[in-house]
């Protein structure tokens, strides 16, 4: 009798109904355990969503461009920070990073904590030169031969960055120019915070070239990601108990021809770090600039109506957003980030292959491609 009723259609139904909703649950279950797992897989994810979210807000941000000028915005009152509102040229060619997570992460804190009014004796200065000290902090993380301290070091240099737009948060807030995003070069604190950052910059590369010396990379070694879990990756003979040997830096690293593992001498590694700190400052001095001269040209306010008119219409038209958009992705934050990133997935060396020369042909075209761009406006507005 109860092999009849296990024979009976509705039963099969039944089993076959619950066979069908058991198996993309495991499947569910077994993708959740790969990504949770694999590191690849979940970095893939986080960077598609972070890619995908900086598009979106880019796209807004266009939009919002379109649909207002540079002369004389600024905020209103207690309105809280907004990526699109007021906008300025410093803030549209900051790299999307700052722009959409550092910057209104900086500016909430403060909207919400009062932090530049309850700790009034807090300068933008004493910031600035915290961050110093934490960058050099983070260059140490970074030179460490164990993928986790460097990971560690990055985060440290994030919480650096974010501190590096609070002191800006806070001198707008002393200065009781709220929402004003616009270098003030007549200020001492301007060039704190430059000449910050700049060492700050150097703290990190010489952090990665370091831990490079001290763990030379292969020539042979082309992966983006690991494909493989580290317990299936043949051990290098030059390690013991799955850590690098410590080799010691010779002073005549410049004219030594000692060859390490990888098969790559240190003047070789050297000349890869350095090709990307030149590209670094390149970057980020000549951003300045173009800023502060994009500024001139669309923030200025004109008397004359068709003049403005002409203003409206170079300001919104595509080739200036282009402009825009690339510089957002080259300046010298962005490239910071990039390492940075490369450094987080432990493949700081490929990132150098790539953008040892194409990185300083980027940034030398776009200033070549801005020159020639602002002076097209200059001269259609009459100015010099």
């Amino acid at each position: 009798m109860f092999s009849k009723y296990l024979n009976s259609s509705s039963v099969r139904r039944q089993f076959s109904l619950i066979k069908s909703l058991i198996v993309p649950i495991n499947m569910m279950s077994n993708l959740t355990m790969n990504i949770a797992c694999n590191g690849k897989y979940a970095i893939i994810i986080f960077l598609s969503i972070l890619l995908s979210f900086f598009v979106i807000m880019d796209i807004h941000l266009y939009y919002s461009l379109q649909s207002t000028t540079l002369v004389g915005q600024k905020r209103i009152g207690n309105q809280y920070f907004s990526p699109f509102e007021p906008l300025s040229v410093k803030l549209l060619l900051t790299d999307p990073v700052n722009h959409y997570i550092f910057t209104p992460l900086a500016e909430y804190f403060d909207d919400v904590t009062q932090f530049s009014k309850v700790f009034y004796f807090i300068t933008p200065n004493m910031i600035s030169f915290t961050h110093l000290v934490l960058a050099f902090v983070a260059g140490k993380f970074v030179s460490s031969e164990s993928l986790g301290h460097r990971r560690l070091g990055v985060v440290i240099y994030h919480f650096r960055n974010w501190l590096d737009d609070l002191d800006g948060v806070v001198y707008r807030s002393h200065s009781q120019t709220k929402g004003n995003y616009r270098s003030n070069k007549s200020n001492l604190g301007y060039y704190i915070d430059i000449y910050s950052d700049i060492i700050g910059g150097f703290a990190l590369s010489f952090g990665i070239l370091f831990y490079l010396w001290k763990c030379p990379p292969s020539r042979f070694n082309h992966n983006v990601l690991p494909l493989k879990s580290p317990e299936a990756i043949p051990q290098n003979p030059e390690r013991q108990n799955g850590s690098p040997v410590r080799k010691s830096f010779p002073f005549n690293f410049l004219t030594g021809t000692e060859r390490p593992s990888g098969g790559l001498t240190r003047k070789y590694i050297f000349w890869k770090v350095f090709c990307f700190g030149f590209t670094l400052i390149i970057a980020a001095g000549t951003w300045d600039k173009v800023v502060e001269r994009y500024t001139y040209v669309f923030q200025n306010e004109f008397t004359d109506p068709k003049i403005t008119a002409l203003q409206t219409e170079a300001l919104h038209s595509v080739w200036t957003w282009i402009i825009i958009w690339i510089w957002r992705g080259i300046e010298g934050q962005a490239l910071l980030q990039m390492v940075l990133l490369s450094v987080f997935i432990d493949r700081v060396w490929e990132f150098f292959n790539v953008m040892q020369y194409l990185g300083i042909c980027l940034v030398i075209i776009l200033n070549i491609v801005s020159e020639i761009h602002i002076r097209q406006v200059c001269h259609m507005l009459g100015i010099k």
